[in-house]
């Protein structure tokens, strides 16, 4: 399949997904179905703390410093977070819900923010789980498959929001889903069936990471 809107070809997505969903044996570093199944609370739309833990499944530390950041920006990830329409796919989403999305962001430019220690990637990680077929997942290895000058410019630098990064990454990651619409409905075959489910949006982010990652 070609991806990062036609400037990558990876030729086997299949495999790649397979690794990934695949039996789990001690030593494996893989997240999948432990960050993907995590129940933290009731109602799957509402943050809690234990939210804020989920990145660790995915290799990431939340020392004190960070879930500290986390737990105060929590009240402005979940109004932006309740803005986004229910039960909508990125692959469908509308230019609004594009921007929506990306507007999850907007606390990591707030000038009242003053603590840094919290980047875009963990946000991702965190609310993630909460839209798992509408907001994407990434970090260095994604951000550098679609860094290219005809798919994404580079991460958020010379007065680039991250708002304005994420609306061209949610983008090029729907016109991936899109072009890529039949190849995704088969690899979902490949989702274990006693496992939590897994959204076209989530096997897109397993494959490009997968492929930088080999």
């Amino acid at each position: 399949m070609k991806l990062a809107m036609g400037t990558r070809e990876v030729f086997d997505a299949e495999s790649l997904l397979e690794e990934y969903l695949g039996p789990r044996k001690r030593g494996l570093r893989y997240a999948y179905p432990y960050y993907d199944g995590l129940v933290t609370n009731g109602d799957p739309d509402l943050l809690c703390t234990g939210d804020l833990l989920a990145p660790c499944l995915l290799g990431v530390g939340v020392d004190v410093d960070r879930l500290h950041t986390l737990t105060a920006l929590m009240p402005l990830l979940q109004r932006a977070l309740d803005k986004l329409p229910p039960g909508i796919e990125l692959i469908e989403a509308d230019d609004v819900t594009l921007d929506l999305v990306a507007a999850l962001y907007d606390p990591l430019d707030d000038p009242d923010v003053s603590d840094r220690d919290v980047k875009g990637s963990l946000i991702a990680k965190v609310l993630h789980r909460k839209r798992p077929a509408l907001v994407p997942l990434f970090d260095s290895k994604v951000r550098i498959f679609y860094q290219h000058e005809n798919c994404v410019p580079a991460a958020p630098k010379d007065g680039r929001s991250w708002r304005q990064y994420m609306e061209l990454l949610v983008r090029a990651m729907q016109y991936d889903l899109r072009e890529n619409a039949e190849e995704f409905q088969r690899l979902a075959q490949l989702v274990p069936t006693a496992g939590p489910a897994v959204s076209s949006l989530r096997m897109l982010d397993v494959v490009v990471w997968m492929s930088s990652a080999v």
